[in-house]
């Protein structure tokens, strides 16, 4: 959920953050708070695209200047680059993780069984709640497809969103390499649909680390047609029969999630959540053409919202989870007044994060990679 230097800013792409980070919060109140009941079909609020719209923005944003640097025939400042993204990413996470615990010891002591309580042994041994602490703030190492480990285990985080950081920060170290093996790529179809089988391979053979890794590189081979697409105008008619085509598909593929389809083979179920994959990084690329929906996502209540957007994602469901447990203490039993209400405290809550943590740690960022470019600068 990486984002372009001002001088490179979509205006749009931050809008299109925002919604996607909308769906997720709309999603997890639903569920959390068992809406539709405990069967629901939960996956038709399209919460789980909406992260793979992320990490395609993550590709596009992040690879604008160093492919526009390589264009030029000049070299990026990568040394500057890592602290900076670090430090970007890694404080308003570890505040984030933070706050988990702190929410998921207060849903301990309140006798909660959800997953925020559970995921630390608060009635163990110091040693165990110490290690199982320190085990909150492993992302990098201890990754997960929100369900399950790399080796197959479950998944139990006090803050579950922070299960997408891990591939964040992955993409975010290895973009030097994605950078460079793709800015050299002629066949351009060739390549987009070689991605595109990696990701139906990795769908058809569980093996979820390639799909989300795979799905990081499609935004970097979208970013190198940025001018064209800012520069081309579609027709109206095309442009919003593209967006019902794309939002159609995403729907489907949730749809499938939601077992209103009926069975499908291995085969047929990964062609469909491929092409789910498709539609999330056709929606980016009309985020930024010059037509209508730029312009809906260019407007400033829906770019405040992708500013705030990844503050929203990093503190929701530990609010969320506030709700559930203190609205019925406090007489407030009406699903939908609950659903209200974690709604709004959620976006409340998430514009003070980012005026408290996020931004703070922006700034820092900057001033940390700007530190070190210049001594880079000097002994060069």
């Amino acid at each position: 959920m990486g984002q372009a230097p001002n001088s490179q800013r979509i205006h749009s792409l931050d809008g299109l953050r925002g919604v996607a980070c909308l769906a997720v919060l709309l999603l997890h109140v639903a569920m959390m708070l068992e809406l539709w009941g405990p069967d629901g079909a939960y996956p038709l609020i399209p919460g789980s695209p909406a992260v793979i719209v992320f990490f395609v923005l993550s590709g596009v944003v992040l690879s604008i200047v160093p492919l526009a640097r390589l264009r030029a025939g000049g070299t990026y400042d990568w040394l500057g680059y890592y602290p900076r993204r670090v430090v970007r990413l890694g404080l308003p996470l570890a505040a984030a993780v933070v706050l988990g615990i702190a929410a998921g010891y207060v849903a301990w002591r309140l006798g909660s069984t959800g997953r925020s309580a559970q995921a630390i042994a608060f009635s163990g041994s110091p040693q165990q709640i110490v290690h199982d602490a320190l085990m909150q703030f492993d992302v990098l190492f201890f990754v997960s497809d929100d369900t399950q480990t790399l080796f197959g285990e479950p998944l139990v985080r006090v803050n579950s969103p922070v299960w997408s950081m891990g591939w964040e920060l992955w993409f975010s170290l290895t973009l030097p390499l994605a950078v460079a093996c793709l800015a050299r790529v002629r066949r351009e179809g060739a390549a987009a649909l070689a991605l595109l089988a990696g990701i139906f391979v990795s769908y058809w053979c569980g093996y979820f680390p390639l799909r989300l890794c795979l799905t990081f590189w499609l935004g970097v081979l979208l970013a190198r047609h940025l001018p064209e697409l800012s520069a081309w105008r579609p027709p109206a008619a095309f442009e919003a029969m593209a967006l019902v085509a794309l939002l159609g598909i995403i729907e489907l593929a949730q749809a499938e999630q939601a077992g209103l389809l009926g069975p499908m083979d291995a085969l047929a179920l990964a062609a469909l959540q491929t092409l789910m994959n498709a539609a999330c990084g056709g929606l980016v690329a009309l985020a930024t053409t010059d037509g209508l929906v730029r312009r809906a996502l260019s407007t400033r209540p829906v770019r405040f919202l992708g500013a705030v957007s990844f503050s929203l994602y990093l503190t929701h469901s530990v609010v969320i989870g506030g709700v559930e447990a203190l609205a019925p203490r406090l007489g407030v039993t009406d699903g939908l007044v609950q659903a209200v209400v974690a709604t709004v405290a959620s976006l409340l809550f998430a514009v003070l994060f980012w005026r408290a943590v996020e931004r703070p740690a922006i700034d820092l960022s900057r001033r940390v990679g700007g530190a070190l470019g210049e001594r880079s600068s000097r002994h060069s």
